[in-house]
C-alpha cells in the first residue's frame, strides 16, 4: 500500500521517468504475479492515458528478461494476453528467449501463438527456424519440419528463413546438401540471396574445400546475385590460410572493380596469409599502404604483423612495430609479449627475453604454457639445463603446468647438451604427472639415443612404447634403421621393415634414402637397387643424393657401366651431379685403368663450375696454385 502511495506522489512526466518506475516496481514485487499487474493498473489509471496497460506490460517483460526471469516474462504475457497482445511483443518475446537458449520457452511460446494467436509470421518462423540451427548440433529434421508447416500454413519463407536453414547444414557438416538445397531453390525461383550463397561458400571453406566454395561463387555471380563484402571476405580468409595469395589478391582487385570495399578484417586475412608464407616485408609493405588509404590499424592487424616480424624479421624490426603499436595505445596481450619473447630467443638474447618477461609479469600479465616453452628452450639453447628446471619451477605460481610440447623441447635440450644420462628420471617424472608420451615424444628421444650412438638404449624404449600400447611412427623406424645402418647391423634391420609394413606404414624419402645408403657402404647393390626400383615405383623420385650413393656404390665394385647409366639417368632428370658424385666415378675409372674416362669426367665437372674437394685434390695430387685446365696426376687408389 505504501508504495501505491509513492506512485501517486511520485508520477513521472517523461518516458525515461516511466521506465526507471516499472524497475522500481519490478524489484519492490520481485515476481510476476497479482500484486504487480495491481500496480501496474494502478500506473496506467494515474497517469490519464498517457501509457497504456499493454505497454506497461510490454516494459515489464523487457525488464524480466533482462534480468533472466523467463518465466516471469512468461506470466506477464498471458496476463497481457487477457488485453489482446499484440504480434510485435510476441516475437520480441519469442527472439529474447531463442537469444538467451530458452528454447523450452521459446518452443512453448510459439506452440501457443500458432494455438490462441496471434499467428505467427514470417519473422517468427524465421527466429525459430535460428533456434533449430544454431548451437552445435543444429535440429535439422525440426528445421525442415518448420520449411514444411510454413508451406501448409501459407507464410512464405524469406532469403533469410532460408539462408539459416542453410547455415544450419553448413553447420551439421551437409555441405553437399546444402548446395543440392540451393541449386533447388534457384530452379524453382524461391527468394534467395547473397546471405544464403554465403552459408554455404563458408560451408565448404570450413570443409577445407575451397576449390567448391569458388565454384559457389562462380555460380552467385552466374545467376544475377551479387557478391557482397562477406561473400569476398569469407573467400579471401580461406584462401589465404590455405597459402594461395595471388587468388586473394585476385578477389581484392575483384571487390574494387565492383566497387565493394574491401574491411580490414579482409586484410587482416591477407596479412596473416602474408605472414604464414614468410612473405613479412609485402606484409608490412601492405600495413603501411593501409595507414595510408585512411584505415585505422586495431590490436589484431598490429598483433598479426608483429607476429610474423618476430618469426621472420630482425629483431630491430620487430621491436619498431612492438613500439608502434604502444605509442597507438595499444596495450600489449600475452600473444604479443609471447611473440617479442620469441623473437629474442631466436636471436639468442635471452637475457633481453626475460627482461621482457618480467614486463610483462609487472604489468599483471600472466604467461601461459607458450610463452614459457620458449623460454625454457631458450635456456636449453644456451646449455643452461639447470636455469630452465628452474625456471619451470618459478613459474607453477601461475598454474603452468609442462606439456607434452614443453616435454619435447628438454627432451631435445637433454641431448644436445650430452645430459641424455639425466632422461629417464625425468622420462619418469613426467609419466608421474599424469603425461602419456605420444608417439611423437617417443621418436624424439629414441633419435636422440641414436645420435648419442647408444643404440640399446633406443631399443629399450622401443620395445617400451610398445608394451605401452604406443605403435611407431615412419620417423621411429627411420631413426632406428639409421642406427642400425650405423653400426653396421644390417640383418636386424629385416624385422623391422617387416613390422613396419605389417601395421601399414609405406617408407618415405628419409627412410629409402637410409637403406640405399646403407646397402651402398655394404657394396649389396642388388639390394640397394631393388629398394631403388620400389622407391621409384611408389612414386618417390629419387634426389642427387641417392643417385650419387648408387653411383658410390657401383664405383667401389667397378662397376663402371651401372654407375655411368645411373649418372645418364640422374642428368637427365635435370639433378646436378655433386662434387662427390664426380670424385667416386674419377676414382672408379682409376681403380679400373680407365684414365682417359677419368680426365673426361674430371674436365666436365670443372666446365661445370665445380671445384674439386680436398679428397679429389689429393688423389689427383692437385697443388692450392694448380691450374684446373692441366691433366692431373692420379695417386695409387687400388
Amino acid at each position: 500500500m505504501l508504495f501505491a502511495l509513492l506512485i501517486q506522489s511520485f508520477l513521472p512526466r517523461r518516458v525515461i521517468e516511466v521506465r526507471c518506475l516499472i524497475q522500481s516496481i519490478v524489484d519492490y514485487c520481485g515476481n510476476a504475479g497479482p500484486e504487480l499487474f495491481e500496480l501496474a493498473l494502478m500506473l496506467v489509471n494515474n497517469l490519464g492515458g498517457s501509457i497504456t496497460l499493454l505497454q506497461v506490460y510490454a516494459a515489464l517483460i523487457r525488464v524480466f528478461i533482462e534480468l533472466s526471469m523467463f518465466e516471469d516474462a512468461l506470466v506477464t504475457y498471458i496476463e497481457a494476453k487477457k488485453i489482446g497482445v499484440e504480434l510485435q511483443l510476441c516475437n520480441f518475446l519469442l527472439k529474447s528467449l531463442v537469444k538467451r537458449n530458452q528454447f523450452m520457452y521459446a518452443r512453448s511460446l510459439f506452440d501457443d501463438m500458432k494455438s490462441t494467436g496471434p499467428s505467427p509470421n514470417v519473422y517468427s518462423y524465421s527466429v525459430l527456424m535460428s533456434m533449430y540451427t544454431h548451437g552445435d548440433k543444429p535440429c535439422l529434421e525440426e528445421a525442415f519440419d518448420l520449411l514444411c508447416e510454413m508451406k501448409i500454413r501459407g507464410v512464405k519463407p524469406t532469403a533469410a528463413t532460408y539462408g539459416t536453414y542453410l547455415y544450419g547444414l553448413c553447420r551439421a557438416k551437409q555441405v553437399e546438401s546444402a548446395w543440392d538445397f540451393l541449386q533447388v531453390l534457384r530452379q524453382r525461383g524461391y527468394p534467395c540471396n547473397s546471405y544464403c550463397f554465403n552459408a554455404v561458400i563458408h560451408g565448404f571453406c570450413n570443409d577445407n574445400q575451397v576449390h567448391k566454395a569458388m565454384e559457389v561463387f562462380d555460380e552467385m555471380k552466374k545467376g544475377g546475385v551479387v557478391p557482397d563484402v562477406h561473400s569476398y571476405s569469407i573467400l579471401v580468409d580461406a584462401l589465404c590460410k590455405q597459402g594461395a595469395l595471388s587468388l586473394g589478391s585476385n578477389l581484392l582487385d575483384e571487390m574494387e572493380r565492383n566497387i565493394v570495399s574491401p574491411t580490414l578484417v579482409i586484410y587482416s586475412s591477407l596479412l596473416h596469409g602474408l605472414c604464414k608464407a614468410g612473405k613479412v616485408e609485402e606484409a608490412l609493405e601492405l600495413f603501411e599502404c593501409l595507414k595510408y588509404q585512411g584505415f585505422k590499424h586495431d590490436q589484431i592487424t598490429y598483433s598479426i604483423v608483429l607476429h610474423g616480424c618476430c618469426r621472420h624479421m630482425d629483431i630491430e624490426v620487430a621491436y619498431g612495430l612492438w613500439i608502434d603499436m604502444v605509442n597507438h595505445n595499444f596495450v600489449p596481450d600475452v600473444y604479443n609479449y609471447t611473440s617479442l619473447i620469441y623473437a629474442f630467443c631466436r636471436h639468442r638474447y635471452l637475457k633481453e627475453a626475460l627482461g621482457l618477461f618480467e614486463l610483462m609479469l609487472d604489468n599483471k600479465i600472466n604467461p601461459n604454457i607458450i610463452t614459457c616453452t620458449i623460454l625454457v628452450d631458450g635456456f636449453m639453447k644456451e646449455g643452461l639445463i639447470s636455469e630452465a628446471f628452474l625456471f619451470l619451477d618459478e613459474v607453477r605460481q601461475f598454474d603452468i603446468v609442462p606439456n607434452l610440447y614443453t616435454y619435447k623441447v628438454i627432451i631435445n635440450g637433454l641431448f644436445k647438451g650430452n645430459e641424455s644420462d639425466d632422461l629417464w628420471g625425468f622420462f619418469g617424472d613426467m609419466i608421474k604427472r599424469g603425461y602419456i608420451p605420444d608417439v611423437v615424444l617417443y621418436s624424439i628421444i629414441i633419435d636422440g639415443f641414436v645420435k648419442a650412438l647408444d643404440l640399446q638404449e633406443a631399443f629399450r624404449l622401443y620395445h617400451k612404447m610398445l608394451d605401452e600400447g604406443t605403435m611407431p611412427n615412419i620417423f621411429t623406424y627411420t631413426s632406428l634403421i639409421n642406427g642400425l645402418c650405423h653400426d653396421d647391423r644390417l640383418p636386424e634391420m629385416t624385422p623391422l621393415l617387416k613390422n613396419m609394413i605389417l601395421e601399414g606404414l609405406t617408407p618415405d624419402r628419409i627412410m629409402y634414402t637410409s637403406l640405399i645408403a646403407c646397402y651402398c657402404k655394404r657394396s649389396n647393390m642388388k639390394k640397394a637397387m631393388e629398394i631403388f626400383r620400389e622407391m621409384k615405383n611408389g612414386g618417390i623420385s629419387p634426389d642427387t643424393f641417392v643417385y650419387t650413393c648408387l653411383i658410390g656404390g657401383y664405383t667401389k665394385v667397378r662397376a663402371m657401366d651401372f654407375a655411368e647409366l645411373l649418372m645418364e639417368e640422374m642428368e637427365t632428370k635435370g639433378l646436378t651431379p655433386t662434387v662427390v658424385t664426380y670424385t667416386d666415378l674419377i676414382i672408379g675409372y682409376l681403380k679400373t685403368g680407365d684414365e682417359k674416362s677419368a680426365y673426361r669426367t674430371y674436365h666436365n665437372m670443372i666446365q661445370r663450375g665445380i671445384t674439386p674437394d680436398a679428397k679429389l685434390s689429393c688423389i689427383l695430387d692437385l697443388g692450392n696454385d694448380a691450374d684446373v685446365d692441366n691433366s692431373p696426376k692420379e695417386k695409387d687408389v687400388s
